[in-house]
């Protein structure tokens, strides 16, 4: 950035948060031609300034109140898709996000398609081009999609539903995103009890009939934990025999994602057409393991899985300590080094807390409070989700800390 676009930056307001329209580009040029689209368009409240990324993900971040439009620069960026996820996350699914650069790459753009950028505008801008990306769209086009996060054990025991259920009530109770937590196990999960509530049969319901989604089916179906939480889940009789229709999980998830901009998905299995759908699905996969050589075998297969995937979603592993520690045990950077994998979260041994929290289902003050290892952990997933700056006060600075080579977006 130059000396005039950063003394232009320095002298501009910041944002009140009841914009309808916020620009972050790259040069003063396109700040002009916005500006005067805006006056055109009759978009009394807008914020227009030279910046980048960066820019963008504080002004976004310290919002109260989300614009309908965003335009972001990402001239300069060598890695814009990496750049725009963390930016994608801090964003509502019904901004209308543009993105404007000097690359005319049909490759780029399909990619920005897929991570809910609603158009890419190529440099030189004009007033034309800026007009048509902010008129109104359909609602089919236009609305941005949640974000689908899968948790998935390695093995039976390795805490999959605690790590998903502390970190669904400790993003739901500490930002302004609504959460929806999907207990795939048709048959009675842990994730109701766990987070203090009593389950009902909403899941098969939607799964039946993902084609009548609406507000009013969306409130009878969940269960609300919280008015960010709610959980879909299931209790069939023991006896009772669950078929699942094929891209049904997926047509409800996709469905789900234009409510909520966050869709946990707990999967019982590692396999099967369920847990195929729901990783297919995913724009993270969490892959939760534990300090044994069979759980470092199914993690390297389960993650070589999901690359195969069309979907291409982030993988990420959580190294869980779920039973005591003992002699014989991998070692943490012995398992860390046959993976071969960079986005490693370590979650500590704590049974006292974890025990209590469960039993009483009160996710958000025994696990993820800060006084709680296991809790501190929970909050450095989320903010590498999320894209958050913040961290636990009380939290060590992770083993992993070097090795983790992406953070996601909230």
């Amino acid at each position: 950035m130059g000396a005039f676009e950063s003394n232009l930056l320095k002298r501009r307001p910041q944002p009140s948060g009841a914009e309808k329209l916020i620009a972050v580009v790259a040069d003063a040029t396109s700040v002009e031609i916005i500006n005067n689209v805006a006056v055109d368009q009759g978009i009394a409240t807008s914020h227009v300034t030279v910046g980048n990324i960066d820019t963008a993900l504080q002004i976004m971040t310290s919002l109260k109140e989300s614009p309908r439009h965003l335009i972001v620069d990402v001239t300069g960026s060598t890695m814009p898709i990496s750049d725009l996820t963390k930016l994608a996350n801090v964003v509502d699914p019904s901004v209308n996000v543009i993105v404007i650069g000097e690359r005319n790459d049909v490759g780029l753009y399909r990619s920005l398609l897929r991570i809910g950028v609603q158009d890419y505008l190529v440099k030189p801008l004009t007033t034309e081009l800026v007009r048509r990306a902010i008129a109104p769209q359909g609602t089919d086009t236009s609305e941005r999609m949640g974000k689908v996060l899968s948790f998935v054990g390695a093995r039976g025991g390795v805490g999959v539903t605690t790590i998903a259920t502390s970190l669904a009530a400790h993003l739901a109770d500490t930002t302004r995103r609504r959460i929806a937590y999907i207990d795939l196990d048709p048959y009675g999960g842990a994730a109701a009890a766990m987070l203090g509530i009593t389950a009902n049969n909403g899941l098969i319901e939607l799964l039946q009939n993902p084609q009548r989604l609406d507000q009013q089916l969306i409130n009878q179906a969940f269960v609300a934990r919280s008015d960010r939480l709610l959980v879909l889940a299931a209790e069939l009789g023991y006896n009772q025999e669950f078929t699942l229709r094929p891209r049904a999980l997926i047509e409800l998830v996709t469905m789900l994602k234009q409510h909520f901009h966050y869709v946990v998905l707990d999967l019982p299995q590692r396999a099967g057409a369920v847990a195929e759908e729901a990783l297919d699905a995913s724009s993270t996969i969490h892959v939760v393991s534990d300090l044994s050589v069979h759980s470092a075998r199914e993690t390297s297969r389960l993650c070589r899985y999901a690359q195969t995937l069309d979907s291409a979603p982030a993988i990420t592993v959580l190294l869980n300590e779920a039973r005591q520690p003992v002699a014989g045990r991998v070692r943490s950077d012995d398992f860390v080094s046959a993976l071969g994998r960079g986005a490693v979260h370590s979650l500590p041994y704590e049974p006292q807390t974890l025990a209590l929290a469960e039993n009483l289902g009160e996710k958000d003050e025994s696990v993820t409070a800060r006084r709680s290892q296991f809790g501190a952990a929970i909050v450095s997933l989320a903010n590498a989700i999320t894209g958050s700056e913040t961290v636990a006060a009380t939290a060590p600075e992770p083993w992993y800390k070097r090795m983790l080579s992406s953070r996601g977006a909230r």
